[in-house]
C-alpha cells in the first residue's frame, strides 16, 4: 500500500489509472479538488512488473482497460 501527497495542495491524491507497459506497470494518480489542475500534478508512478504486488487488484478496478495486450517479459 502507498500514498501520494500532492506537493501543490498538500492533500493526497487518488488513483485514477493504471496501464501495462514493458516490464512495468504505470498507476496514475491526481488530486479530487478544485484547487489543482491535473495537468500540472498529476504523477505516475512506475513499478517493475516483478516487484508489483498490487497487480491482480489493480486489475479489479474499474479504470483498468482489459483490452490493452499482456507485454512478455523484457
Amino acid at each position: 500500500m502507498m500514498s501520494v501527497k500532492c506537493g501543490n495542495c498538500d492533500t493526497y491524491q487518488t488513483v485514477v489509472g493504471f496501464r501495462k507497459e514493458a516490464g512495468r506497470n504505470v498507476y496514475t494518480y491526481e488530486c479530487e479538488n478544485e484547487t489543482c489542475d491535473p495537468n500540472m500534478t498529476r504523477t505516475l508512478i512506475e513499478v517493475p512488473r516483478h516487484l508489483d504486488n498490487s497487480t491482480r487488484r489493480a486489475e479489479e478496478l474499474p479504470y483498468y482497460r482489459k483490452d490493452e495486450p499482456e507485454e512478455g517479459p523484457v
